[in-house]
C-alpha cells in the first residue's frame, strides 16, 4: 500500500483510530498511556523551551505524521516530533529533524527498529529517539555519531542534543510518572 491508498484508508476509519503505514503495511497502534502521553510531553516541553531561548524556528509536536521523501511505503506518527518553521495545513512533514519513538504494545521494538531505519534516511532529520515508559531506557541516535545508538539507563545520564541547545538529566523525561522519584501522590 502506497502513502494515497493509505490517507484514503485512514479516511474510512473512525478517527480515535491510530494508524501508521510501515513498509507499505497499514498498522493500527493502540491508544498511549497516560504515562506515554507524559513521557511524549515532558521532552517537547523541554526541547520548546530551549528553543525559546534561543530563538530557533523548530516547535516539537505530540503525534504528528512524518514522511521520508522517495519513500511511498512509509508514514509513521511518532510520539514526539521537532519540525522547523512556521504550522503548515498539511498532515504530515518530511522536514523533521527528530522523531520520538515510545515503546508500547504495538509499538514494538521489532516495528520500531523498522522506523528508526526510516528515520535516519530522512534528510533534515538529526536525531532519532526510542523511549522505554516502564524503566528508564532513552537511546538516542545522532545522525553526528553516524547513526549509533546511545543507551541512557540511569536517571541523572545526561541527555544531550547539541544543536537544539538540549542538555538534561534522563529522569526529566519521566517527570510526574511512576519512575519519577520525586513524585508525590497516587
Amino acid at each position: 500500500m502506497g502513502v494515497d491508498e493509505f490517507m484514503a484508508f485512514v479516511g474510512t476509519r473512525p478517527g480515535k483510530e491510530h494508524w501508521e503505514l510501515i513498509e507499505g503495511v497499514a498498522v493500527m497502534m493502540s491508544p498511549a498511556s497516560i504515562a506515554q502521553r507524559r513521557i511524549a510531553q515532558n521532552p517537547s516541553e523541554l526541547l520548546n523551551r530551549e528553543f525559546e531561548t534561543r530563538s530557533l524556528d523548530l516547535f516539537p509536536y505530540i503525534g504528528t505524521a512524518v514522511r521520508v521523501k522517495n519513500n511511498r511505503y512509509f508514514q509513521s506518527q511518532p510520539d514526539v516530533v521537532v519540525i522547523p518553521g512556521i504550522a503548515s495545513y498539511d498532515f504530515y512533514s518530511e522536514k523533521f529533524q527528530l522523531a520520538g519513538e515510545i515503546i508500547s504494545p504495538t509499538n514494538t521494538r521489532r516495528e520500531i527498529d523498522l522506523k528508526l531505519r526510516r528515520y535516519r534516511e530522512g534528510p533534515d532529520n538529526l536525531y532519532a529517539v526510542v523511549l522505554e515508559p516502564r524503566e528508564f531506557l532513552v537511546e538516542i541516535h545522532a545522525k553526528r555519531e553516524n547513526w549509533e545508538p546511545k543507551v541512557l539507563r540511569q536517571p541523572d545520564d545526561i541527555v544531550e542534543m547539541p544543536e537544539f541547545g538540549l542538555r538534561c538529566r534522563v529522569v526529566e523525561i519521566y517527570r510526574g510518572t511512576l519512575l519519577d522519584p520525586g513524585r508525590t501522590g497516587s
